[in-house]
């Protein structure tokens, strides 16, 4: 968290850091409101997180500071965004912003301090059943029937999870975070194989599975419609026919098997991320045949190849061949061993789809 505390004039504070600086303005004691500017230089996302704690002064004595219930808030500059139910913060969107909070729970004449933060709390690592939460504790966790679970420190062992798979998490600030965004019981996590959102294109979140058959890695990317792809080829030998540039091929009346819970994608579901080049993502995002999600592949065919990563020829689930590949004669000068071949008949590499 990149957040510093300054005391201001008795009455305000200023929170800031490198990238992020929270100047406060005015204070009307009556109606419980503060005033303040929030700007920053670089942020994660583009937005902020600003909450404000508060204490009481009762004649010349000063309380003690406590959290501050935003009773509201609104914008005279720039732009705010609020979270349904979350009376601890909000996000400022705008740089820079003017801001007015009410603070709910706020009493006669009070000091207050402002914060803003540009990163999430989130998972640092899962290494041999224990989780490092990154954040300011205590955090508290929450899974899909909305049930909770309070963690006082930065881990947690996974056994100890009295909740289902959680799904977001929030910390002492109140701001808001995914714990994982992929809930599949074969997600793989640690320092080397985070669940993280991606930091460039769609911005999308990416995971890493094991596939408990062979204990193979998997990195996993997740499009704007929910679906996780996988975003290497499978690498399980079942059913391969041998190889091509030392990447598993298959015969098409022969497919293989993706791990528990995945599926070969149908050839509609392909030709909806690896459209020809003037389509575009039917989810409302530029897709480039996958690059701008990060599965850095793209099929080939008779409407050629690109350079945005392998050029696949994909399996589906629902045809003999792959997709795209029933009039190649291609790839051309690729060196295939086994039963593979560089011709027509050939289904090519397996990419496994999963819908959560």
């Amino acid at each position: 968290m990149k957040t510093k505390l300054f005391i201001f004039a008795m009455l305000a504070s200023v929170a800031s850091s490198a990238t992020v600086t929270v100047t406060p303005l005015s204070t009307d004691y009556a109606a419980k409101k503060v005033t303040f500017k929030v700007a920053w230089t670089t942020a994660v996302n583009n937005r902020i997180w600003v909450w404000v704690d508060f204490c009481s002064v009762p004649g010349t004595s000063p309380g003690t500071f406590e959290k501050a219930e935003i009773g509201g808030a609104t914008a005279t500059v720039g732009s705010i965004l609020t979270v349904s139910g979350n009376t601890r913060g909000f996000y400022v969107i705008t740089n820079p912003s003017t801001v007015t909070a009410t603070l709910g729970n706020a009493t006669g004449q009070f000091n207050w301090c402002a914060y803003g933060s540009d990163y999430p709390p989130n998972i640092l690592d899962c290494i041999n059943g224990t989780c490092t939460l990154r954040g300011t504790p205590p955090f508290t966790l929450k899974d899909a029937s909305s049930a909770t679970q309070t963690v006082l420190g930065t881990t947690v062992v996974q056994s100890s999870l009295t909740i289902t798979t959680p799904i977001t998490m929030t910390d002492e600030t109140g701001y808001p975070g995914y714990f994982c965004k992929y809930v599949g019981m074969d997600l793989h996590m640690n320092a080397s194989y985070p669940c993280q959102q991606r930091t460039s294109d769609a911005k999308n979140w990416e995971a890493y599975i094991k596939d408990s058959r062979d204990n193979q890695i998997y990195r996993i990317t997740q499009f704007s419609d929910g679906s996780w792809w996988f975003a290497d080829d499978l690498a399980t030998a079942d059913k391969s026919v041998g190889t091509c540039n030392g990447k598993r091929y298959y015969n098409g009346n022969n497919k293989p098997s993706c791990p528990s819970g995945w599926q070969l994608p149908t050839a509609n579901q392909l030709i909806d991320r690896y459209p020809i080049a003037t389509n575009t993502d039917p989810y409302d995002a530029k897709i480039l045949y996958g690059c701008y999600y990060g599965l850095s592949s793209r099929t080939c065919g008779y409407n050629g190849c690109n350079d945005c990563g392998v050029r696949t020829d994909m399996v589906v689930a629902d045809a003999i061949n792959s997709i795209y590949n029933t009039n190649i004669t291609g790839p051309w000068g690729w060196n295939c061993t086994g039963g593979a071949t560089a011709n027509t008949g050939i289904a090519g590499r397996a990419r496994c789809v999963r819908d959560l």
